[in-house]
């Protein structure tokens, strides 16, 4: 296999993960279009689910872990009736019940329910791990362990329909949210089963607009060459709309890069909240955090290498 040259490439890209990858899978597919030397995204979809996975190549990969905790939304269809082992159309059923008499309307009576902070148990299909190894391992080995209650926050829920045993939802909800646990405990709220039968990301904040890109489409844009498909990266600015931010002159900025602390305009933040620093030109460079003496000091630096 030929050798593919790899390039130093900075920006976000929108990408629509196709059903059947995992997050990985399609990660390294478009780091392959691009031909980047380093890339990472900002939180797993399942490989049943499909929609958008924000890719960051580059510098932008230190973004990664301070844009786990975003907001995420999805739409889904729960079918109704069986209940899986994984929780998802994949697994083997383990349970069923008759929903021929559930209605929307029963489901709208107990949504309220399911609003705002809830607890959520963790499916044994899920990254998480228990001594080092992920529970979906232990699953597949025939394991079950205890896992404890987590607390989510689902913002906003939206019951659209309910034909021929499938109920269809919108989800907006904070990290950690397992759509296939709420879609069974919709159904065990009212004595059935259920799981997941398709699953889509709509949104992840911040990115709450822009073109979602396919990789079929990604792959067309570079063969028309690498100039085309580079088009359709954001900038890293665009990961930090909402932050608070501060424009750092450039003279300064080379302290900053090297780990040291600068004055700047006074800000009022809590206390380790994070600061988008910008260049004079608004060219993300940096996130840092105000002390309480006031000065700026650095927890990323994006700017590249730094000139002796």
């Amino acid at each position: 296999m030929a050798r593919i040259d790899r390039r130093n490439l900075d920006g976000i890209l929108l990408l629509d993960k196709p059903f059947g990858l995992s997050s990985n899978q399609a990660l390294q597919a478009a780091r392959r279009v691009f031909r980047a030397e380093k890339a990472g995204h900002t939180g797993s979809l399942d490989p049943l689910a499909t929609g958008l996975l924000p890719v960051c190549f580059g510098e932008a990969t230190k973004l990664c872990g301070l844009l786990l905790d975003a907001d995420k939304a999805y739409s889904a269809r729960v079918r109704l009736g069986s209940r899986t082992t994984t929780g998802d159309a994949e697994g083997e059923v383990i349970a069923t019940s008759d929903p021929g008499s559930l209605r929307l309307e029963d489901f709208r009576s107990i949504r309220d329910r399911f609003l705002g902070p809830i607890r959520q148990v963790p499916p044994m299909y899920s990254a998480l791990k228990r001594d080092g190894r992920p529970l979906y391992e232990l699953a597949r080995a025939g394991e079950e362990v205890e896992r404890a209650a987590r607390e989510v926050v689902i913002h906003e829920l939206e019951l659209i329909s309910l034909q021929d045993g499938e109920l269809e939802l919108t989800v907006t909800c904070s990290k950690g949210t397992y759509i296939r646990t709420l879609a069974e405990d919709l159904a065990s709220a009212l004595g059935h089963c259920a799981h997941l039968s398709s699953l889509r990301r709509t949104r992840v904040d911040p990115f709450s607009h822009g073109q979602v890109w396919s990789l079929d489409q990604l792959r067309e844009m570079a063969e028309m060459g690498l100039e085309s498909v580079d088009r359709v990266l954001l900038p890293m600015s665009a990961a930090v709309v909402g932050w608070p931010q501060v424009r750092v002159p450039e003279g300064v900025l080379h302290r900053f890069a090297r780990g040291q602390a600068i004055e700047c305009p006074r800000v009022e933040l809590a206390d380790d909240a994070a600061i988008a620093v910008m260049n004079e030109s608004g060219v993300l460079k940096g996130v840092g955090r105000i002390a309480p003496d006031g000065r700026l000091w650095p927890r990323r630096w994006l700017g590249g290498a730094i000139s002796a």
